[in-house]
């Protein structure tokens, strides 16, 4: 019987690649949240006339519910569900965008964006943990990695094909295309998951103890917690370094070239950190060495400033490196957890700390760099960069403290 029992489980390790890939997209359709609007800022403004402040509320609303919900978000995955919870993700992502393609009055499109974030928010639970699921020991790393550059190719995509559509025919068509990519993604997955024998993950009780109490619970839980703040310290700093970076290199041709190389870089480094975390070194080593090698670079910028060359190869390799930091962030939460439960709560944890770090980052890298240029850029970095390397050793007292196996 146990051998029989076995041989039952045997096809259930195997890496489940085209599901894995459309969850990604997946992945990929509901970033595009932020980034439709980010590409369609002047437009929005244009149409609506309502002031910067209101258009760009617009614009970063959706980040509230993954700030403020991360953590609930992992717990009601966890007991509805996790193909139910990316089910209701995307298709209320769809829903969303049609309504959005009308150009409904603002007050409807700013309520439309506070529920895209939700919408946002429970694929980024949900689909991760279903990756994981679906992925053998071998893969995992690497199927965390893709996972982990879903962000920067969604707006890689929507700057080119999503320009193009909102240049050529316009705001209307540029959401409705939208809504159909998330929406068919939807379909596309509830009907390659609904009966898969992989994805029967049994619901969290329901008499856990109250919402508080396991919220409170997630955040002592160091299993959940250090993957997390690993992230942490990587969206206080990539969104600030994109945006103040190229402003300080004098030719303005590298500079344009900066700003559109340094994404994709990023996004390259995140796909190599699952590699190297799934074929040639443990995650948290991934992150040890990404944090060191960003803080070398940040230190070899002071004495390349003035050679506009140098500085902007100098800056690929700081961001090539930094972009690693949340690939093996990602590949952390499956080493880590004990249960599928677990890695949602991770999951969700990420999504809060990211939407925490982008928010104090770039004014805190703003003040520096105004009032003491490089210098204070680099100080930052570096700064961020040794509370980083905290969050790595703890990791490594963690694994060797529960003798959690890892290659």
């Amino acid at each position: 019987m146990p051998s029989e029992s076995l041989k039952t489980h045997i096809p259930e390790i195997k890496t489940q690649f085209i599901p894995v890939i459309f969850l990604w997209i997946a992945g990929v359709s509901a970033a595009m949240q932020f980034a439709k609007f980010s590409i369609s800022y002047d437009a929005l403004l244009q149409h609506y006339q309502t002031g910067a402040t209101l258009t760009g509320a617009a614009l970063s609303v959706v980040g509230v519910a993954g700030l403020v919900f991360g953590v609930f978000g992992g717990l009601i995955a966890s007991r509805v569900g996790y193909l139910k919870v990316l089910m209701g993700a995307l298709f209320l992502g769809g829903i969303l965008s049609f309504i959005q393609a009308t150009l409904p009055p603002f007050e409807l499109i700013f309520i439309t964006r506070i529920l895209e974030g939700f919408s946002q928010l429970g694929v980024v639970v949900s689909a991760p943990t279903l990756i994981a699921k679906l992925s053998s020991d071998k893969h995992r790393s690497l199927t965390m990695g893709l996972w982990g550059t879903f962000f920067g190719v969604a707006f890689a995509v929507s700057g080119g094909v999503g320009k193009w559509t909102l240049d050529n025919y316009g705001m209307r068509e540029l959401f409705f295309s939208h809504g159909v990519l998330i929406s068919l993604m939807g379909v596309v997955l509830f009907v390659l998951l609904r009966k898969n024998p992989v994805l029967d993950i049994a619901p969290v009780s329901a008499n856990q103890g109250s919402f508080l109490r396991q919220m409170l619970n997630v955040y002592r839980n160091p299993r959940a917690l250090l993957p997390s703040t690993v992230f942490l310290f990587y969206t206080c700093t990539l969104v600030s370094l994109l945006t103040y970076i190229p402003r300080l290199v004098s030719d303005s041709t590298i500079q344009a070239l900066m700003l559109v190389v340094l994404p994709l870089v990023s996004t390259s480094g995140t796909f190599i950190a699952g590699a190297l975390a799934q074929y040639v070194m443990k995650p948290q080593r991934v992150a040890m060495m990404a944090y060191s090698t960003v803080a070398m670079c940040g230190l070899i910028l002071l004495f390349v400033y003035q050679e506009p060359l140098w500085f902007a190869f100098v800056v690929g390799v700081l961001i090539l490196f930094l972009g690693m930091i949340p690939g093996a962030s990602l590949a952390l939460i499956p080493v880590l957890a004990r249960n599928p439960a677990e890695q949602a709560q991770g999951y969700g944890l990420i999504a809060q700390f990211g939407n925490l770090g982008a928010t104090i980052g770039p004014p805190v890298f703003a003040t520096l760099v105004t009032l003491f240029g490089v210098n204070g850029l680099v100080s930052m970095v570096l700064v961020i960069c040794a509370l980083g390397l905290s969050a790595c050793f703890l990791v490594f007292r963690l694994i060797a403290s529960s003798k959690i196996s890892n290659r």
